[in-house]
């Protein structure tokens, strides 16, 4: 008999930890296991990319302005989804370690349940019980972590926990970025393209960094043009920083799109500006693409990009030194990337966690 899998997470719309349960979900052996993803609201331009052997049950969490009201309706349907599905599931995550929906029910779906932390989530010992208390996360069996470096800021402040702890690094669907590089969105390519792909959103992005760590550069008399790809709540502010300081005609911002792979194929370099991260999908994509990364120093970039590209402080001096370095000499990736096997080792450890 097939055992049953629940994962919950917010939608499928434009993000690293969207593209990343896609590839779990899609890949784990349906000979084995019968999957079923929660949503939060069923809604985002991945929508499509599950596949129809993946059962997709909508939340639909409300977001009625009165509060009052909110609450109950919320209230009400948490507890209808706890009764229904009460320890039906073998095993149960909240994959999105912010999804509060996620993190009440996964715990009650099945007593054989892991929660998992993308990041690196608070600078000291008061954020980090706080961030603990809201996502109810000692409540877990298990914490699946996407870095070392997430699961030792964790034992910092849980350095007697009981709960099993693991490091699995995110999937990544190999064929389908070639194949998607390879359609023509008509994109011109007029000189070197730097490209950052990724959620607009300054507390853990820092594009503003990246910004004007080109705008030195350009100064100086390089000729390159930037390319953002992506969407958020500063998603703005990065087009009024663009006209502020000039750049119009070296900056593209190109907003959100469902294909973002034609992006990385014109691209000469991936850059990320981030001052938090956790295993950034852009590194896979970027690997599987053959395209160097360009990394400001968070969670395994110095592990991840080894042989892959370059890690810097973070900071803008840090980017216009890397991105100098990489302009002036370029950049030659040193071992080719296989994601078949990268993926089977990923899915080896994700059966210990299920299966443990």
């Amino acid at each position: 008999m097939k055992k049953e899998l629940a994962f919950f997470t917010k939608n499928l719309d434009i993000g690293g930890i969207e593209r990343a349960v896609i590839n779990y979900v899609n890949n784990i052996d349906k000979t084995k296991y019968n999957v079923t993803l929660f949503l939060e609201k069923k809604e985002g331009i991945y929508l499509d990319n599950i596949n129809k052997d993946i059962k997709i049950i909508d939340i639909s969490i409300s977001n009625h302005k009165n509060i009052l009201l909110r609450k109950f309706i919320n209230a009400y349907k948490l507890l209808s989804f706890s009764i229904k599905y009460y320890h039906k599931f073998d095993f149960a995550c909240s994959f999105a370690t912010y999804l509060k929906s996620g993190n009440i029910l996964a715990k009650r779906f099945a007593s054989n349940n892991a929660i998992w932390f993308h990041g690196e989530y608070w600078s000291n010992s008061y954020e980090a019980n706080r961030f603990l208390k809201y996502t109810k996360a000692l409540k877990y069996q298990k914490v699946v972590f996407v870095s070392n470096h997430a699961k030792d800021k964790y034992l910092e402040v849980r350095p007697n926990t009981k709960q099993k702890l693991y490091v699995l690094n995110n999937m990544i669907n190999g064929e389908e970025i070639i194949a998607k590089s390879k359609i023509d969105l008509n994109l011109k390519k007029t000189s070197k393209i730097i490209l950052n792909v990724g959620r607009h959103e300054e507390e853990s992005k820092r594009l503003s960094v990246l910004i004007n760590a080109c705008h030195k550069l350009i100064n100086e008399g390089y000729d390159f043009n930037l390319w953002l790809v992506g969407d958020g709540v500063d998603h703005n502010k990065y087009i009024d920083l663009v006209k502020k300081i000039k750049l119009n005609k070296y900056v593209t911002v190109f907003g959100k799109q469902s294909n973002v792979y034609p992006y990385y194929a014109k691209c000469d370099v991936v850059v990320l500006s981030s001052k938090m991260e956790g295993n950034p999908v852009v590194y896979l994509e970027a690997k599987v693409l053959n395209k160097p990364v360009i990394s400001t120093d968070i969670a395994d970039a110095k592990i991840e990009l080894a042989e892959y590209g370059i890690v810097v402080p973070y900071g803008i001096d840090g980017l216009y030194n890397g991105l100098k370095q990489f302009l002036d000499n370029g950049y030659i990736i040193k071992r080719k990337f296989d994601s078949k096997k990268y993926n089977q080792n990923i899915l080896t450890k994700l059966y210990e966690i299920i299966e443990n």
